[in-house]
């Protein structure tokens, strides 16, 4: 590295600056706020696998996400999970400003303006808070990919290709919205670039040509995931409705109205957070300022470029090393990031706004994939993009003004404007430094441990139910302001959970359509007439109640009057109760019992036991006559395998966790015949056993696993080869 250059700075200055953003969260612990719930063994097995469809789990809906996920937990095992937790936080306000620094052209004052306004303001602010780092993985990684897709357009070639199509695919790894964000950011630079050069038809032509190969390779490496979402019976996005519209808004954080808050960067539906804006009386015209500088570098380029509109302007985007980065850039980039600008402020307004409400609904009604941005604030995100390209336009035409200018005074005027211009995205949104210690490093209670050590000593296959039963809930041991936070359990217990997925938003309760958590909410809905909740949980598989004293967990005390649940641990803050009832992953019946609904099958479970019956929803005939209850053999081979002793009797019940879709199981290569209690799959007995498969996983996703694995390898090889040298 050649020190004298300076080309290390960026690096030094932005890693900087993350480590301070950071702070005391870089101790030792967890930072475990709201959406971010990460925890000391990981698991994602079921989501790699394909196991938990789209359509009944709303914690699935980012099939994008598993090759991230899976290197996450293979990481895990060598290193804590912690440290991992806090070098995803640290890359990606690193990337933020050392992406957009990059991607800036111009003077050095100029770019740093640019890569500090990019990673210091209020969106990324609110996001982290939220514990969001999904979106912000995309919000980072997007000036990379939008420098390479300008890259492309200037020299097409097949390495620039593989570049795109990689930094892209990146883009929406954990947040699919990124996706969208980048192709609606991309779409208008090369709309823009075909207008500008549509006199010339071989360069259009040539632009059309690598871009179009560009997405056919995106698709390749995303086939993994887009073939999956294609042939899936639907996805959670379909669940939402008008209420998620309104529940997700933008709000009005200030006195000054949903515009101008979005138009700020703030704006984010959850109102729980103090902002810097909370703390300066005058914030408005830090913004007024930046909003100043954005304007100014776009009229004074777009001015400058008709004045010589002769003069030939190129811009590097990813330069090599010994390549000088010129100075200025062409008007139709200038025009670009303009517009992408303005349509990421309109589309960030969403329904908060009465002017834009009917447009977002004709997209939320008319476009499914658009139902992803129930939380409109996202848009935000291209509105940072042309602040902070622009702004460093305008901090730039300040350094062209300051060369120019001979005079002592207005010199040191200017000068001045542009110190400020440097420091005012530190002071907009100050509270992003240590987040105003609202956020605390902490670690899960000792008893959860406890407790998910005395579960591990249980070596048999079962699941265990966790309540109460929220997705969200404060928990009095996090060390944050707003102790609101996602359910953990089924990331912290090593052993399957069942766990709360409803929503529970002002007009909505709950979006899951997973038939376990309808099962669930249907038991605790008539926990005043239950006494036998064991039994009733059987069929579930549930051989173990966590009980934490968390929320409304006082209205789970029936629990104590169950004639088939013991408590077995009790502990401060956690209890944790035995279901006395035989439970197993498979068991054999011969009796088939028809309920009209699970009224009926409740009035039953008086006078039988469930285990020795399957029931049916809807009409027909019962058969069979009940056995005592006869659990299965069942060895796991794999997620996606269990190897099945036979048995005498007729059917064979399958129980499945909840995050694991109930479809799409055989035995014996033979579907389910029918399905106890609508959901879980029953089978026609095999007497010498048999493998229960699922197999959509090796039909879909093996097959696109390895296709987009075997296109990865190629595109690094590709990327990576030296060209052969000419011979003379």
């Amino acid at each position: 590295m050649n020190i004298r250059n300076k080309d290390w700075l960026p690096y030094l200055v932005y890693s900087v600056l993350a480590l301070c953003i950071l702070g005391k969260l870089l101790f030792p612990g967890y930072i475990l706020n709201f959406d971010s719930y990460f925890s000391p063994h990981p698991h994602f097995d079921n989501y790699f696998r394909g196991l938990s469809q789209w359509s009944n789990s709303v914690f699935a809906v980012n099939m994008a996400s598993n090759p991230f996920f899976l290197v996450l937990q293979l990481l895990a095992k060598i290193i804590p999970m912690w440290f991992l937790e806090k070098l995803l936080f640290f890359l990606i306000l690193f990337l933020s400003g050392w992406g957009m620094h990059r991607l800036m052209p111009g003077r050095l004052p100029s770019r740093y303006f640019a890569g500090l306004l990019y990673m210091i303001n209020p969106f990324v602010y609110a996001r982290f808070m939220a514990g969001q780092w999904g979106v912000l993985v995309a919000y980072a990684l997007l000036p990379l990919a939008i420098g390479a897709f300008l890259k492309l357009l200037q020299d097409g070639g097949w390495k620039n290709v593989i570049l795109i199509s990689v930094l892209a695919t990146f883009v929406g790894i954990v947040s699919v919205q990124g996706y969208f964000l980048l192709f609606l950011a991309c779409f208008i630079i090369l709309l823009i670039k075909l207008i500008n050069e549509r006199r010339n038809r071989s360069t259009v032509l040539n632009i059309l040509k690598w871009s179009a190969i560009a997405a056919g390779v995106f698709f390749i490496l995303n086939v993994y995931w887009l073939v999956p979402l294609f042939t899936t019976k639907g996805t959670i996005l379909t669940q939402f409705s008008q209420a998620d519209l309104f529940s997700f808004a933008p709000q009005n954080t200030s006195n000054l109205g949903v515009a101008f808050n979005i138009a700020s960067m703030y704006g984010f539906w959850r109102n729980a957070y103090t902002y810097a804006k909370d703390l300066l009386p005058f914030w408005w015209l830090l913004f007024i300022f930046i909003l100043f500088l954005a304007i100014y570098g776009f009229i004074s380029k777009i001015s400058s470029a008709s004045r010589a509109s002769n003069s030939e302007l190129r811009m590097e985007v990813t330069p090599p090393p010994d390549r000088k980065k010129l100075q200025s850039t062409e008007p139709w980039l200038v025009i670009s990031f303009a517009l992408i600008g303005i349509i990421g402020f309109i589309l960030a307004l969403g329904v908060a706004n009465t002017y834009t409400r009917p447009f977002f609904e004709w997209l939320w009604d008319n476009f499914s994939f658009f139902r992803g941005f129930r939380d409109s604030q996202k848009f935000v995100m291209l509105l940072c993009l042309a602040y902070a390209f622009l702004g460093g336009l305008g901090v730039n035409e300040l350094l062209r003004g300051l060369r120019k200018q001979t005079k002592q005074l207005p010199r040191i005027g200017m000068t001045a404007l542009i110190c400020i211009a440097l420091l005012t995205p530190a002071a907009y949104s100050f509270t992003e430094f240590g987040f105003h210690g609202q956020l605390g490093v902490t670690d899960y209670p000792q008893q959860w441990y406890d407790v998910n050590n005395y579960l591990n000593q249980d070596k048999d296959d079962f699941n265990v139910l966790f309540l109460p039963w929220h997705m969200y809930m404060d928990y009095s041991w996090l060390p944050n302001k707003d102790k609101r936070l996602g359910n953990p359990a089924q990331q912290f217990f090593d052993k399957p959970v069942i766990a709360g997925d409803n929503i529970e938003m002002p007009g909505i309760y709950t979006e899951s359509t997973n038939p376990v958590s309808n099962y669930v909410e249907f038991l605790l809905s008539k926990s005043k007439d239950v006494s036998n909740l064991g039994e009733l949980l059987a069929p579930l598989n549930v051989r173990y109640i966590i009980l934490v004293n968390e929320a409304d967990y006082p209205n789970y005390d029936f629990l104590n009057h169950q004639i088939d649940l013991k408590i077995v641990m009790q502990k401060p803050g956690i209890t944790l109760f035995e279901n006395e009832h035989a439970t197993a992953r498979t068991y054999a019946v011969n009796s088939i019992v028809h309920i009209r609904s699970l009224e009926d099958y409740l009035t039953l479970s008086r006078t039988q036991d469930v285990m020795e019956h399957v029931y049916v929803l809807g009409g027909g005939m019962d058969s069979g006559d009940a056995e005592p209850f006869t659990p299965v053999s069942t060895i796991e081979k794999s997620p996606v395998g269990y190897k099945v002793g036979g048995t005498t009797q007729n059917y064979t019940v399958f129980t499945v966790p909840q995050d694991v879709s109930t479809d799409n199981w055989e035995y014996t290569g033979q579907q389910p015949v029918m399905t106890n209690l609508g959901f879980m799959p029953v089978f026609k007995s095999a007497p010498d056993g048999a493998k229960i498969v699922y197999t959509r996983f090796y039909h879909v996703y093996l097959p696109c696993y390895i296709v987009a694995f075997l296109a990865l390898v190629i595109m690094v090889i590709l990327y990576f080869r030296k060209p052969k040298a000419k011979i003379p």
